[in-house]
């Protein structure tokens, strides 16, 4: 004779796990799809030019607290951070977007375009 209630507290406790990794993944940036025969997998989340505008700031925020007077920041320390793959002209978008008077390109590229570029944020 078998024993339904351990088996539905063992099923609850695996429900739960599964839970539990669910959600931490969906806090780490990742999305999780379900397909038709119930396997996950993960995909990493899309990052717009807004998440990068908003990675600045914050860079910028924190540049503030620590009693900085500017912040340098090249395109390319960017797209590593962020972990992306062929975004640079994105990044260097995001950049020139948050770009405020009295900051300053301090390294550019014919095309405008390049993982090189550099702007100095002056921090207010």
């Amino acid at each position: 004779m078998m024993n339904y209630d351990s088996i539905i507290v063992e099923m609850l406790a695996r429900i739960q796990a599964l839970e539990e990794q669910v959600k931490a993944l969906s806090e780490g940036g990742y999305t999780v799809a379900i397909s038709g025969t119930a396997n996950m997998e993960t995909a990493k989340k899309k990052i717009t030019t807004a998440d990068i505008r908003d990675y600045i700031e914050k860079l910028k925020c924190e540049a503030k607290e620590n009693g900085e007077n500017f912040l340098v920041i090249k395109a390319n320390d960017i797209h590593k951070r962020l972990k992306m793959k062929n975004r640079i002209p994105m990044v260097v978008n995001a950049m020139r977007q948050c770009m405020g008077q009295g900051d300053e390109i301090l390294h550019d590229t014919p095309s405008g375009q390049s993982s090189t570029i550099e702007i100095k944020y002056n921090i207010i």
